[in-house]
């Protein structure tokens, strides 16, 4: 989505420029006119690939996420005052079903975003979480939260 709406206005304002001995008026609307022409034929010949439609379905899911985000900030803020703190690291490893890059990507920000867990690495078959509580981990939300994200952006679970 970023990258056509960075083509639509740096190709509005190249032809603004070009087309800028006309009136005002007149080289905006064939500026304008150009600009979207370029960007529907860049859509239609493969120019913006399949991320550029799945921003909205990736922010959807990040404010999804705040939910999980804030209630861990918190818990970590009442263990910090509270001096609570018992730790058990871990490396977990997660399996994924996404088949495409992007989807991984979201998975890893989203798991990434709230506290307590970081992805260290990400690879074709799942991804590398280190926690700072093994047995805090739920890897049935951790699961749902895969599903959500590939079924988001790849249009359906995958088994």
């Amino acid at each position: 989505m970023l990258h056509a709406a960075a083509m639509l206005i740096g190709i509005f304002v190249l032809a603004l420029l070009v087309f800028s001995q006309r009136a005002f008026g007149e080289a905006a609307m064939i500026a304008g006119a150009l600009a979207v022409a370029c960007v529907v034929f860049a859509a239609r010949f493969g120019g913006l690939g399949a991320s550029a439609w799945s921003a909205p379905q990736a922010t959807m899911l990040g404010v999804a996420r705040m939910g999980a985000v804030v209630s861990g900030a918190v818990r970590t803020i009442r263990s910090a005052i509270a001096a609570d703190v018992t730790l058990n690291p871990a490396l977990v490893r997660v399996r994924s079903r996404a088949e495409r890059g992007l989807a991984r990507a979201v998975m890893a920000d989203l798991v990434s975003a709230a506290p307590g867990a970081v992805v260290v690495e990400t690879e074709a078959d799942g991804v590398l979480v280190h926690v700072t509580d093994e047995d805090g981990v739920d890897a049935a939300d951790l699961g749902a939260l895969e599903a959500r994200v590939v079924s988001a952006l790849e249009g359906g679970v995958r088994a």
